[in-house]
This record gives C-alpha cells, structure tokens and sequence, in this order.
C-alpha cells in the first residue's frame, strides 16, 4: 500500500474517532443546581435565584401517570392529584389550601398540579419573608409525597368535583379526540389511559382501590423535589435529607414499567364528521421514534430541529399570500407526540368544498422541499432568528423566572433529558450553528417526509360527510401531487437579501424636534418630558430585564368618532396596514429586513384610543423608534394583500362556527351589549362592510396628528442617552394640535333584570352566566372594595359549589370595570354544571350573596385577600410590564401615578364593617342577567 495514502487513512480513521467521541459526550448538568439522592431512592434538585426576593418555587415530581392504572383504577391517578389538596397528615381536610390562601398563595394560579399518562407534578411557590413558611412548604411536599388521609368522606365529596371537570370537556373536541387519539398511540396502552378516566370507575371506586394506587407508586424512588428561589442551598439540602430520609419503599415494590408505542411502518387514514366541527381539517402526521436530548450529538440534532421547524414556518409564511385561493392555513413542523414517538406533522385547513385543491397546493409545496430542498436565504435567515433569541436568553440569565428552572429539572428527573444550562447552551449553539448546511435541512426533509407510518385524519362538519374523499383517493393525491417542476434556485431571494441589507428604514433622517420640558417624580423614578410637537414621553429606566425596553402609546379617540357604517373599517384598519409593510417594504420584505433583530411595533385602534406598541432590546431601540416613526408617517396600503386576507375570511365565514359555546357567547354578547352592531360576531354581511380605502383614510387620520400622544416606556435605558433618539423619532411627528376626545357611544349592560335561556347542543352539560352591574363612584377605597369582593365571593362560591355541593369543577367571578365614558361596574359569576343542577346551583349562589350582606365577610377572608394583594403586587412591581400598564392607565386616566405608594396603606385600611357595606351596594338583583345555555333535548327543571 502507498505509504502517504496508508497516512492518510490513519489520519482520517483518527479524526473520525475524535469526532464521534466529542459528540458521543454526555452534556453536563448545569452547574449552578445541586443534585442528589437519598438512599431510600429520592431525588432532588436545588438551585439558589434570587430573581425575586423571599420568594422560593417548590414541585413534587412523580413519575406517575395514569399509563400505570389498572381496569379497576381508571382515573385514578388524577383522583388522587386532586385528594392530595383534601387532607394530609399535617394539613387535615381543607386546611392545606386555608393556611396556604392566608400566606398570599391562589389556589388554582399559585398553587396548582397537573396529572398526565408518565407523571404527576405538584407546583407551590411561596412567599418566605416569614422564614417559617419555607418549613411548611417543605412540610407540605413532604404530606403529597407519602401522607394523604384518602378520607372517604373527602373522596366522596371529591367524586363530584371530578366528574363536573369530566363533564366540562365533553363536546365536539372531545369526541372528535375520542376517534382520533388512539390512532394517533396507535392503539397501545395509551389509547385506553385517559388521564381524566371513566365515569363508571370515578363513581364506584372504593377507598382501599385508591389507597392501592397511592401506595405502590407514591414512594421515594419514583419522587423529587425541586427547590428553585432565595434559598441557601446548602441549608435547604439539609432539611430535605432530614424530611425526606425515613420514607420508605413498599416490599416488595412493583417494577415501574415502560410502555412504548409500537411503529409498524404501517399507513393508517381516519375520516371524521360532526355537526360542530368547524370547517374541513386534514392532517398528516408521520411518526418515528423519539430521540432524547442527553450527548452534545443530540443537542446538535435538537438545533437542527429547531432551525428545520423555522424554515419551515418562514416558507408557509412566504406563500401565504399566493395560497390565499387554494386554502385557508397551513403548517408543517416536527413535534412531539407522547411517550417514545415524534413526528413530521403537517395541517391543512381546506376551503369549503375544496379540499383537494387545498392538498394540492399545500402538499406540492412539502414535495418541492423534499426534492429541491431549502434555499440559503431560508437558513440564513432561520439562524439569524435563532441565534438572537439565544443571545436574548443569554443577556437575562441573571433574571430567568424559578419556574423556568424547575420546568427543565422536571424534565431531567422525568426524561433524563438534558439540562446544561443557558451559558452551556449559547456556547453550543454559536459552535455548532455555522456546522449546520443547507445539506442537512434537505436530509432532514428526505427523512421525515416519507411514505410510512403515516397518519392521514379528515374533520369535517356532517355536512361535508358526502364530498370526504376515501383512503384510496387520498392515497392517490399523495402521488399526483409528489411530482414537482421547477427548479430550487434563489438567487433572486439573495439578491432581494442583499438589497435589503443596504436599504435604511427610513431614506433620510427626519427634522429632529426638541424636548421643551422634563418634569421627575423622584419617588416612582421617572420622567415627563414634553416635546416640541406636543408629544408626551414617559420614562421609567429599571433593572428588572437586563435587555428589555417596552412600550405603549395612546392617544383619545379610536372607533368611537366613527359612525356605525364605518366600523368594520374602523375596527380593522390597523391590522390592515400592517398587513401591508412599511413605506417601500412589503410586509415580506418588512420581516426579512427586522430578521435577527430584537424589536417590534404594532399599531392599534381601540374604541376610545388609538396607539402604538412594542419593545425591543437596548441595542435595537432606535430601529424600533423608527419603526414608530414609519407606522405615522409611512403606512403602505396593500391591496394583494388584503384581497388575500377577504378571500380567506369570506371562506372561513361560509360555514360559520355553531358550537354551542359560540352561539351562547354570541347571545351573552348581544345582551350586555343591549344589541349594539360594534359587539356582533362579523358575519359576511359586516365584512362586506369592509374597505381598503375607507381603512386606509380612518388609519392615516388617527395617526395624522400625534400632539396628543402619550408614549411610556419602560426597560433597562439610560435616559440622557435615548433623548436624542426621542427627539429624532418622536419629535418630528407630524403635529395639528387637534383637541379630540372619545365619544360615549352609550353601550352598556341594560338595567333591570333580564333571563336568557339557550337551547343548543347534545352534550348533558349546562353553562350559566349571572351579572351584577351599575353604576359607581370611582375611587380607590371603591377599587380596591370591589376587587376584594370578586376575591371573597370566589371563595365563598368555590366552597359551598365544588367543596360542599360538588357541582361544579371550578367556578369563576370576573369584575369589570371603567372610568370612562362613565363609572361602570359588572360582576360576573360563571359555571359549568349538569343541566339537572342548574336552579339549585344559582339559588345557592344568591343564598352565599344573602349570607355576604347579612353577615359581611369574615375577618379571615379579608385576611387572605389583603395577603394574597401584596404578595402578588410585590411580584408584579418587580416586573416591566406592571409599570408600563399601571402609569398608562393612570396617566390616560389623568390620576396620580404616586398612588402606587400608598398601596399598603388602603389595603390596610379595608375593614370587614365598609366592605359589607360595599356588597350590600354592589351585590344586588337591581340589574341582573341570567343567562344558561342548556342542551337541545333538555329544560331547566
């Protein structure tokens, strides 16, 4: 053998073995979490944020689901997620949730769980200014984990509880999901798992079947804890050694078995109607087995995904506008379907009675993929995008929530996946990003766009049931349509890449304008300035994002100065010209250009205001100001574009949604809106009401003047840096002086009382609405009254309606209320329940209003709702988006932005005496609407 090719084979042979034993590396965990487990087999993962201050996130992972019940135990596993709230050896009874509300913790948004086929988690984040606190969230991990009571008095209250939440997803997804899940598992174990289970099981089971569940699979060697927040780590690792040490594992303990779903490379096709589907859906997964994310080879191919998915998204997007004809959406993307299987799964919503059209486009543009492969725009493009977002994540580091951290130490404990951290990461993607070719992508397509294991489903309303093609005609389709002309060349979209890089925003500077006055409020940090054209600015710089800057500007008048015939223009003219670019970009060009960049605008148009919203990161700040400068000066009609948005929304409207829900919310509307054209569903009759041109003139007069504008914005910036900016962008806006104000268009809740009953729908499920309004004098006492009555009768109800009666799965009261055009309240009480319920439900509601009136509430209640106010106000404050809301209402609403201060002090004035006065104010039958939604062959008995 040649000596020098004998070398270079060694070489070669040498390189490959290096390469292959980089890759095969296993991704390290990151270093900031300190993990470990007990001898008894219990894991946990501890990490220190100090994010936010005395706060700490705690979960209980099981690997648990209901993939491990038997015939006998169907639903059981999420029975006892919810039993695990219903008494424990420390917290009896309802006490859990009782001391848990006191600390400030909301059960159902805090405090909350969730049960799937493999696990079950728990989520308790706390307060801990108390120091003790972090003791009893330990303690109450420690109760989930192994001491559940399993009371039979508690399970048979809890029995009804369940079966309302059963009950409560019952209808057309439900049973179209009943047909299409176990072809999807392909007709494993998982097909018969539901997690919500039978009624039959959850009405009979005795307590020695649950307590048989919770027993073999509640024990430390299927558990962790998660502990992310202001903690010492050290001192938490501790405690959980001494709470966790002494649990001990059943013997014999049953194996935990590993269910898989088997791939057969057989094809499989499922055509489904039913009378409240909503239009013609096709969808084509292909499956194939799923890869975890543990070596760095694995991590390469998890980017690959992701950059495929996104290619994928930037194509779909790009022939929207030529497709508008030939379907209404589509998408394709690789995902997830459950335990050892993902897949390549690509959705077609078809146009009335075309659905072979729609395949035809749709699925020719998925061929022409497969066989000429991505451009090197796409992929430019796709890597831009994403290594910005990880640079994104990169700069927040430092302020990442706790949650996020124990959402991927879940996924560690449960899936062994990969948890390297963000640091690790972004040195990852920026190594291995510029590895990835255009050659990959196109494999990519070759490998998971092929003719095996592949499912095809059709939805479609019962109307379309004669024109459904069978599986031999769609087979058929897939072969005419895989024949693709053309060819793959994009020299013109590098070319139009090229061109854009060179083409400003903006051609030429504008004429800058001047601040003319800067006014501080020292005790908020933050400052007014008024500029030469009128505009105000609002500044408040903070620290709570490291890369952030969001912001709103709005300005009186919106669709109220507009008459009625001009509504739908009026109401659609903002997304309209968005729909249409920015001065001599098209909305295409428009998204190529900002590619890669953190920043992004959008105009609106309410009822009363007219503004502009957006954010960007510190270094894109100007783009997104001049992006600001180009929506009031620059907008671009496009009518290829709105012809393509018509022809779609026409399609869509030709079969209009008759969902039961659909036609109660429609009804609800009508009524609290007193029948007022601008709160109807849009028909086709109020889209042909649309036009372009009328769009365009209402557009270019809300934002023609800009002298009553109010912009804030909020985020980390240095202010004497960005004036210039501001005066560049802002304060060359065109400027009249116009004085303009809303119009009170008079719609409102009508008085007196009024019933609506509807009868619609096949389920055995009911839904009833009731509202509370009138009229009130706005103050803050007044607010902050009304806010805590919504808090107080939620508990009142969710007790005497889920706890005691077990009625209902989780009933719900929404305040609303204005300032402007007049002081308006309304409290809304809301339901799902059997049909059979629905009088003794209602009359139990106004039976816990009588006892509020007559009795006023109790010094705990109040307790809980003060608690539960500062906690969560403390939070929000730490975040920009509280501060862009809170001074842009106060400020449109011309009130002191300084209020915010003495927000302790009005909640601790609150007394049980003013408030009962206050329910007996607020809480009356004066102007009341009832409104139930009732089956078709059902009556309210």
């Amino acid at each position: 053998m040649n000596p020098k090719k004998m070398l270079t084979g060694l070489l070669l042979c040498l390189f490959s073995t290096l390469f292959y034993k980089s890759y095969a590396q296993q991704l390290p965990l990151d270093p900031e979490v300190v993990t470990g487990k007990l001898a008894n087999g219990f894991s946990y993962y501890v990490r220190k944020n100090s994010n936010q201050k005395k706060r700490v996130t705690l979960y209980l992972v099981n690997k648990v689901g209901s993939i491990l019940e038997t015939e006998q135990q169907l639903g059981l596993a999420h029975f006892m997620e919810h039993m695990s709230f219903n008494g424990t050896t420390h917290f009896p009874g309802a006490t859990l949730v009782d001391f848990l509300e006191k600390a400030g913790v909301r059960f159902g948004a805090d405090l909350n769980a969730y049960t799937s086929f493999d696990e079950t988690v728990y989520q308790l984040p706390i307060p801990i200014d108390d120091p003790k606190m972090l003791s009893s969230g330990l303690q109450v991990i420690r109760d989930w984990a192994a001491e559940a009571t399993l009371d039979p008095k508690e399970i048979d209250k809890e029995r009804g509880v369940v079966l309302e939440e059963k009950r409560l997803r019952n209808g057309a997804q439900q049973r179209i999901q009943q047909q299409t899940f176990p072809m999807m598992v392909n007709h494993s174990r998982y097909a018969d798992r539901q997690p919500i289970g039978t009624e039959e099981v959850i009405k009979n089971f005795t307590r020695e079947t649950i307590l048989s569940f919770y027993k073999d699979w509640y024990r430390p060697d299927l558990q962790s804890i998660i502990v992310v927040g202001d903690v010492d780590v050290k001192d938490v690792v501790k405690r959980i050694e001494h709470l966790f040490s002494d649990l001990k594992n059943p013997e014999p303990s049953k194996p935990r078995p590993v269910y898989d779903i088997e791939l057969s490379g057989k094809n499989q096709f499922l055509a489904i109607t039913d009378k409240e589907a909503q239009g013609t859906l096709m969808q084509v997964m292909i499956k194939y087995p799923h890869k975890k994310l543990q070596s760095h080879l694995d991590y390469l191919d998890y980017i690959k995904r992701n950059i495929f998915n996104q290619v994928l998204a930037l194509r779909f997007r790009s022939v929207s506008q030529k497709n508008a004809g030939n379907y209404l959406a589509a998408s394709a993307g690789l995902t997830s379907v459950t335990a050892n299987v993902d897949a390549f799964n690509a959705s077609l919503s078809a146009r009335p009675g075309e659905l072979e059209k729609g395949f035809a486009a749709f699925w020719s543009e998925l061929a022409k993929i497969k066989a000429q492969g991505f451009t090197e725009a796409e992929i430019t493009a796709a890597k831009s995008q994403y290594l910005a977002s990880i640079q994104a994540s990169l700069a927040e580091r430092d302020k990442k929530q706790s949650a996020q951290y124990a959402n991927e130490y879940v996924r560690h404990f449960l899936h062994g996946e990969a948890s390297p951290g963000i640091p690790k990461e972004a040195e990852l993607i920026e190594a291995y990003l510029p590895t990835i070719s255009l050659g990959h992508l196109n494999q990519m397509a070759q490998q998971h766009i092929v003719d095996s294991n592949r499912d095809v489903i059709l939805i479609a309303p019962e109307s379309a049931k004669s024109t459904l093609p069978d599986e031999a005609t769609v087979n058929a389709w897939f072969s005419k349509y895989e024949q693709v002309a053309g060819s793959g060349d994009d020299t013109d979209a590098q070319k139009l890449i090229k061109k854009l890089a060179k083409m400003p925003l903006i051609a030429s500077p504008p004429v800058k304008g001047k601040v003319i006055s800067s006014t501080e409020i020292k005790e908020l940090k933050i400052t007014e300035l008024k500029l030469s054209n009128g505009v105000r600015v609002i500044l408040k710089p903070t620290t709570f994002k490291n890369d952030e800057i969001i912001f709103n500007a709005y300005s009186p008048g919106g669709t109220s100065i507009y008459p009625d015939v001009d509504y739908q223009s009026a109401t659609n003219a903002a997304p309209l010209v968005t729909s249409g670019g920015l001065g001599d970009f098209s909305a295409e060009m428009l998204i190529q250009k900002l590619t890669g960049k953190s920043a992004s605008v959008s105009p609106y148009i309410g009822e009363r205001t007219e503004g502009i919203s957006g954010y960007s990161n510190t270094h894109e700040l100007e783009t997104a100001l001049q992006l600001i400068h180009l929506y009031f000066t620059e907008p671009r009609k496009d009518t290829a574009a709105f012809n393509a948005i018509m022809s779609r929304t026409r399609a869509s409207l030709a079969n209009p949604v008759l969902t039961p829900e659909k036609m109660f919310g429609d009804t609800l509307s009508a009524v609290l809106s007193n029948y007022s054209v601008r709160r109807k569903s849009a028909g086709l009759a109020e889209l042909e009401q649309l036009s372009l041109d009328r769009a365009f003139e209402i557009y270019k007069d809300r934002f023609s003047d800009a002298s009553d504008f109010t912009f804030v914005m909020v985020g980390n910036f240095d202010e004497k840096k960005i004036r210039p900016l501001l005066e560049q962008y802002l304060g060359s806006l065109p400027s009249a002086g116009r004085k303009e104000a809303a119009r009170d268009l008079k719609i409102q809740i009508p008085a007196g009382k009024i019933t609506k009953t509807l009868y619609s729908g096949s389920e055995d499920k009911a839904t009833v609405q009731l509202v509370l309004s009138g009229d009130y004098q706005y103050s803050e006492e007044n607010r902050y009254n009304m806010e805590a009555i919504k808090y107080i009768l939620g508990l009142k109800l969710n007790d005497r309606l889920r706890e005691q009666e077990g009625g209902v799965y989780s009933p719900s009261v929404s305040l609303t209320s204005s300032r402007r055009p007049r002081s308006r309240y309304a409290f809304s009480v809301g339901f799902g329940c059997s049909p059979a319920n629905v009088e003794k439900l209602i009359a139990s509601v106004w039976e816990e209003i009588a006892k509020l009136q007559s009795n006023g509430p109790s010094a705990d209640d109040l307790a809980k709702f003060k608690a539960e106010q500062k906690v969560g106000t403390k939070n929000a404050m730490g975040t920009n988006a509280f501060w862009l809301s809170y001074l842009g209402s106060q400020f449109q609403e011309d009130s002191d932005p300084k209020q915010i201060l003495h927000f302790d002090a009005v909640i601790d004035g609150m007394t049980t005496g003013k408030l009962k006065e206050a329910m007996n104010i607020y809480l009356n039958d004066k102007n009341y609407v009832r409104a139930v939604l009732i089956p078709e062959d059902k009556s309210v008995n």
